[in-house]
């Protein structure tokens, strides 16, 4: 694939995420306005628990989005099978886990989270609604590994935005014409789903035609369980490492406590969007190219992110009080800015990691990713309850992204991608243990944290010029386009072409 088509899917992987983070920024005040805080709170508990029991996948979307990437543009009837085997095993799947999630999440939703008492009938009645979004949610995932396998990010992102925005939007109207109840919003929920996920699917078809129901192979279904038994002990290991801290919080602290931590959390989870969608173009690309050819994608793009997600969480750290007093209110702000100020730093080493997860993945060795979730998961846990009951929510903070940093340096190291070289990291580091530490300690009124995210976004911005050969050469050609530089001289081989 050329530079351009590469840099063309980028940019629809991050407009592909930028729209539906609009939507989502643009909707939370609604919510918060209409249902209430506690509602709120319950229904951010409800997408945890569908996060984690998305484990139930045993990594088939992941594994039919390998597998569909090496065959590249191998014909339909050589990809149908590993297409449908992958449908049907997600389908039933998920049908079972749908039973599960009702049996033991209605226990945890009920009986572990202090839900006020007032809600407790809501919240029973729309339990089932919220346990019948699993199985769609698991055939998304096959939908959307068959258009990126093909790199047609352009069509995946319409339709995941799509999914995303009316899953927002269609859910807060109800709450508006019918009501504020859980009972309305949930259903309407599934409901913009479930058209979602059809649409999803009629575009694949159209696009893997023919596809049969008949071509389900036992041999695709062993090779794909074999890749993805380890990529299940990771997407068990997973949901529970990013989102315990949300259930413990809701049982030690409360539901209203949820919407203070979750909140800020789902910022920094959704600025991301950049690293998010540099991996996601980056999965296709280096599950078939050479070792040397993947190593060095790795590099190049882990670099370019560093600094660059950097100029964004910089300056977000600072910020990020002032703008949760703008968005949500003072008292809202009162309770939640030192935890978006730390899950911002968190935000940034994560989407650090996310190149060298996808790298290690894409490469066949699974099983790396899941082993350093299970060496992480019983220290997180102990640091998760033991800072929550001595700082309350920044403990939570501090433990998830105390969790992630160590996670991002053991995927560098494992990846091989960094045995020379990884210095050109350490300013990065640097800078934002610097912007955090002076969050911390200096009061951010709206002058201030301007005062110095300005620097710190500059800063980032001339290191990632220093450090970074693409933006380097993306900066310069763009000066010579606009007259700012002279054009280098012809070479002989330019002439004699």
């Amino acid at each position: 694939m050329s530079r351009r088509a590469f840099s063309a899917n980028l940019v629809y992987n991050v407009f592909g995420a930028l729209l539906p983070l609009a939507t989502s920024l643009g909707t939370v005040p609604f919510y918060i306005h209409q249902i209430g805080l506690a509602r709120y709170g319950v229904v951010t508990i409800s997408w945890v628990l569908l996060g984690y029991f998305g484990f139930l996948d045993f990594g088939l979307s992941r594994a039919s989005a390998n597998a569909l990437a090496k065959l590249g543009t191998s014909s339909p009837r050589e990809r149908s099978p590993v297409l449908v085997t992958a449908f049907c095993c997600n389908l039933g799947l998920g049908l079972v886990g749908g039973g599960i999630l009702y049996a033991v999440g209605h226990i945890v939703l009920l009986h572990l989270v202090k839900v006020p008492g007032s809600l407790m009938g809501e919240t029973s009645a729309a339990y089932p609604w919220m346990a019948a979004m699993l199985p769609l949610g698991m055939l998304s995932g096959v939908a959307t590994g068959a258009l990126e396998s093909r790199e047609r990010f352009l069509t995946s992102n319409m339709l995941s935005t799509f999914g995303t925005m009316s899953g927002q939007v269609l859910p807060l109207i109800c709450a508006y014409a019918i009501g504020p109840s859980l009972e309305v919003v949930i259903p309407a929920t599934l409901l913009a789903r479930l058209l979602a996920v059809a649409v999803s699917y009629a575009v694949v078809i159209r696009s893997e035609w023919p596809v049969s129901l008949f071509d389900v192979d036992l041999v695709w279904m062993r090779r794909l369980f074999g890749y993805g038994s380890w990529v299940t002990v990771s997407s068990i290991l997973n949901p529970l490492l990013d989102t315990s801290n949300q259930l413990i919080v809701g049982a030690m602290l409360g539901a209203a406590a949820v919407a203070n931590y979750s909140i800020p959390m789902t910022l920094a989870v959704r600025s991301q969007v950049f690293a998010t969608a540099l991996a996601r173009t980056l999965f296709p690309r280096n599950s078939r190219v050479s070792a040397a050819e993947a190593e060095e994608n790795t590099r190049n793009a882990t670099i370019s992110l560093a600094y660059g997600f950097g100029m964004v969480c910089a300056p977000a750290i600072f910020l990020s009080g002032p703008f949760l007093r703008l968005w949500v209110g003072s008292r809202f702000a009162m309770e939640s800015e030192a935890v978006a100020q730390i899950v911002m730093f968190g935000a940034w080493s994560n989407g650090v990691a996310f190149i060298t997860y996808g790298f290690i993945q894409a490469r066949g060795r699974p099983h790396i990713t899941a082993k350093v979730g299970l060496v992480e998961i019983i220290p997180y846990l102990l640091l998760l309850w033991l800072f929550i009951s001595t700082m309350g929510l920044p403990g939570a903070a501090w433990a998830w992204t105390i969790r992630v940093t160590v996670n991002c340096a053991a995927l560098l190291w494992l990846s091989g991608c960094f045995n020379r070289g990884v210095w050109r990291l350490a300013p990065s580091f640097v800078l934002m243990c610097t912007a955090l530490a002076l969050a911390r300690l200096v009061p951010m009124t709206g002058l201030v944290a301007l005062c110095f995210a300005v620097p710190f976004g500059v800063c980032f911005a001339i290191l990632s010029y220093r450090f970074d050969p693409i933006l380097r050469d993306v900066v310069l050609l763009a000066a010579r386009r606009i007259g700012l530089l002279p054009k280098p001289a012809a070479t002989e081989r330019d002439i004699v072409s």
